[in-house]
């Protein structure tokens, strides 16, 4: 009887470490999910944001439009960054938030949008973001 208690307090204690490691490796495929789909939703808000800007709609439209297509996350217009350039090479901000596009046509638009994504392990290590960042560049219509 005294050694089938022993053998229960050793499986115990082998599931107590195993169990620690898998919900390690549990956390950390829920992390990578989550940080794979609001990569692609910042990706989705750059996307939209170039788009808007590149057929003509205002600075403000375009943030706005970005922001939007960022669905669950919490973006602001800061976020969302419009640039513009003839060459390719040298990037200048295309005008101030909200006033109107002043891309010449053909040129090129890059929208860069960042989010702070917070972590789920945040549990464990406190205060834990990654800037996730998409860059996309349009031509000018």
């Amino acid at each position: 009887m005294r050694h089938l208690r022993q053998r229960r307090g050793a499986a115990l204690v082998e599931f107590a470490l195993v169990s620690v490691l898998l919900f390690l490796i549990l956390f950390g495929i829920i992390e990578v999910g989550l940080l794979l789909g609001s990569q692609a939703q910042v990706g989705a808000a750059a996307r939209e944001a170039a788009r808007a800007a590149a057929i003509g709609g205002t600075v403000g439209d375009a943030q706005t439009r970005g922001v939007n297509a960022g669905t669950g996350l919490h973006l602001a217009a800061a976020s969302v960054y419009l640039e513009k350039s003839v060459d390719g090479v040298v990037w200048i901000p295309l005008g101030d938030n909200g006033s109107a596009n002043d891309a010449l046509t053909g040129s090129l638009i890059r929208a860069t949008v960042t989010y702070n994504h917070p972590l789920v392990t945040t549990l464990i290590f406190a205060g834990s973001t990654r800037l996730l960042t998409a860059k996309l560049v349009m031509q000018r219509e």
